[in-house]
C-alpha cells in the first residue's frame, strides 16, 4: 500500500491510496488521517481509484478517518471506489454513511 497526500488549501487535503485497503495497511492509514488533523485539516478526500480491494479493517480505517475529522460525512468524502469497494460500502450500508462520488474532481467540486 502506498499512501500519498496533496494539500488542496489549508483545511482541505486530498489523500491517495494504492493497493488493498486491508489489515496490513488499515493502521498506517488512520495515522494518516491523524496527522492531517494534527496540521489544522479539517476536510479529507480519499481517491481510492487504485484500491483494487477493501476489508473489514479498511472499512474500519475509514470509518476511524470519519471520525478523526469530526463524524460529519462533508469531513471525508471517497472518490472513484472500484467495484469491489463500491460493493462493500453497499452491502454494509456505508454508502449511507459517507459521500462517496464517481470522482476526485467531483469530490473536490463539492466542498463547501
Amino acid at each position: 500500500m502506498e499512501i500519498s497526500t496533496k494539500a488542496v488549501s489549508p483545511s482541505v487535503s486530498t489523500v491517495t491510496f494504492s493497493g488493498a485497503l486491508n489489515a496490513r495497511s488499515a493502521e498506517e492509514a488512520k495515522q494518516v488521517f491523524r496527522n492531517l488533523v494534527d496540521q489544522g485539516v479539517k476536510q479529507v478526500v480519499v481517491d481510492l481509484h487504485d484500491v483494487p480491494f477493501i476489508d473489514s479493517s479498511g472499512l474500519a480505517a475509514l470509518v476511524s478517518g470519519l471520525k478523526t475529522l469530526g463524524g460529519e460525512s462533508a469531513n471525508l468524502k471517497l472518490a472513484a471506489p472500484q467495484s469491489q469497494a463500491r460493493l462493500l460500502f453497499e452491502l454494509t450500508m456505508f454508502d449511507r454513511v459517507f459521500e462517496i462520488h464517481e470522482s476526485l474532481d467531483d469530490a473536490l467540486g463539492n466542498i463547501n
